[in-house]
């Protein structure tokens, strides 16, 4: 019987990441009982959430791989994805850029890798060609590889689109949850199909029992392995900094803009975002930490050089921001995916590192479909592939705004003007399926504070919009990580204020007297 604190279900996924958000999606198709444990306070929290949002069109990874299978199949699915699922994508297509003799060979090599791998649409492109397509790309270009199926996408948008239909199918989401124990429950593996195999325990004291194991930790993805099978993972964390230019830069370039690999390595992207930034990055250092996302000036300075290659404009000027991210590079260089032969019922989604975020969809139906097999789950006829989809404010048009203000006086109300989110906005997602635990979660399901002046104006309306729906204080509320609140102290009537405040704005009549100003707090 499950409590506050034991849990027993059909499917445990660790990580709520990419990996683990199409997983649930993809389990919660099945007649299934599915649970996902992640040691954050929100979707995304390591890899899938800084990183180049590129949909790779299968080009790269060496033939018979699994991330060349993975990648294809991936690719393909993205956009039937994107439709079911509503986030953003676009199909623009990328660039390989080839300045030198070496890397026009690398051009060609790549071309027939791309034919080898199954992919369409990828041809050589002379330097006049190059140029007539971008413009602004540097003019010493000898040739380009063109792939017309690439694209980018919004990973953390992907990532909550999936979470959000899977809960909404039943699927148990628990944040703040970290693995610190994997033990089998029939240790000679001789477990019955119907009987529980593992035993799983977090920091918190949570314990969860369950007939089959999804490890999609990300760069933890080697220890959580490591427990239960002999075949050891050696996961090593590779730090990527990442610059990002304003949206008066998010035009200069159409398409996603590589650097063909050579001997000095395989340079930076610069590539424009769904939200109409431009993006450039990443470095690529190994760590041994798996937590340190900090930037560096030597990583940004690194990044700004090497992009001078495609974008000799390039100047510092313009960045509104820049952030790190942690790749889950295996020692293999491919992918880990599947059940090891000492651990049935346990299943990998390891070393996950580029091009996993494309390759995500097509490892998730894999990967569901062999869990079922396993726990012989029949497919539900009530599963709905399609969202319903709530387009915001800013995606709307003279007439459907007009109707959403109409519907919602809340919608006329603009609390982020970088990005024109609105106060109706910030209402829905405060009352999505999956719950808002910091501004952070916030900020990546709305876009409030993610502009040029990074919440200085916004965040204080933000925080009042919050406290009104959910109740909570500015000082109980975190920035990021659990600890991190946005004030040190919110004067004691605050919540009441702001729940009187959004009953008014939403047009309810607040019959509640408005409570007395409270005492000035003195330094």
């Amino acid at each position: 019987m499950d409590n506050e604190n034991t849990l027993t279900c059909d499917v445990l996924v660790i990580g709520a990441g990419i990996a683990g958000a199409a997983c649930a999606r993809e389990l919660s198709r099945y007649q299934a009982d599915v649970v996902v444990l992640e040691a954050g306070n929100d979707l995304a929290c390591g890899a899938t959430r800084a990183n180049s949002g590129i949909v790779h069109a299968g080009y790269d990874p060496a033939p018979g791989t699994l991330k060349a299978r993975y990648n294809v199949e991936g690719s393909r699915l993205f956009s039937q994805w994107a439709d079911e699922l509503g986030f953003a994508y676009r199909r623009n297509g990328s660039l390989v850029l080839a300045f030198a003799d070496e890397e026009l060979d690398s051009v060609r090599s790549l071309v027939a890798r791309a034919a080898e791998n199954g992919v369409e649409g990828v041809r050589e492109l002379s330097a006049d060609e190059v140029l007539r397509l971008e413009p602004n790309a540097n003019p010493d270009v000898r040739g380009a590889l063109l792939a017309e199926t690439g694209a980018i996408c919004d990973p953390y948008a992907v990532t909550l689109a999936c979470m959000e239909q899977a809960v909404e199918h039943g699927v148990r989401l628990r944040f703040n949850e970290r693995v610190c124990m994997v033990e089998r429950a029939a240790p000679d593996g001789t477990a019955s199909p119907g009987s529980v195999r593992y035993v799983v325990a977090t920091e918190s004291g949570t314990r969860v029992a369950a007939r089959a194991v999804v490890n999609a930790a990300g760069v933890f993805a080697d220890d959580i392995n490591n427990l239960v099978s002999a075949h050891t993972l050696c996961i090593v964390p590779r730090r990527g900094e990442y610059r990002l230019y304003d949206t008066d830069f998010g035009a200069l370039f159409s398409r996603t803009m590589f650097q063909a690999p050579s001997r000095a390595g395989k340079g930076v992207l610069v590539a424009p975002d769904v939200y109409g930034n431009l993006l450039v990055g990443p470095s690529a250092v190994d760590q041994s930490s798996k937590t340190d996302v900090s930037t560096t000036s030597v990583g940004l300075g690194y990044v700004l050089e090497a992009a001078r290659k495609t974008w000799p404009g390039i100047t510092a000027r313009g960045t509104i921001t820049n952030f790190a991210g942690l790749r889950a590079s295996g020692a293999g260089g491919d992918f880990v995916v599947g059940q090891p032969d000492d651990a049935p019922g346990f299943f990998n989604i390891a070393c996950f590192d580029s091009p996993g975020l494309t390759s995500a969809p097509a490892v998730a139906v894999d990967i569901a479909g062999q869990v079922a097999a396993l726990l012989g789950a029949s497919q539900r006829v009530d599963f709905e592939p399609r969202r319903s989809i709530r387009v915001p404010f800013s995606s709307l048009d003279d007439d459907g705004r007009a109707r959403a203000i109409a519907a919602d006086p809340r919608a006329g109300r603009v609390v982020c003007r970088c990005r024109n989110v609105t106060e109706a906005d910030i209402v829905a997602a405060s009352r999505g399926p999956v719950p808002v635990l910091s501004l952070d979660a916030l900020k990546w399901r709305t876009g409030a504070t993610m502009g040029r002046c990074h919440g200085g104006f916004c965040l204080p309306e933000a925080a009042k919009v919050i406290a009104g729906e959910l109740g909570i204080a500015p000082d109980e509320w975190d920035k990021r990580e659990p600890g991190s609140p946005l004030v040190a102290q919110a004067r004691p009537d605050y919540v009441e204020l702001a729940r009187v405040e959004a009953l008014r704005g939403a047009g309810v009549d607040a019959t509640e007297e408005k409570p007395a100003p409270a005492a000035e707090v003195k330094p």
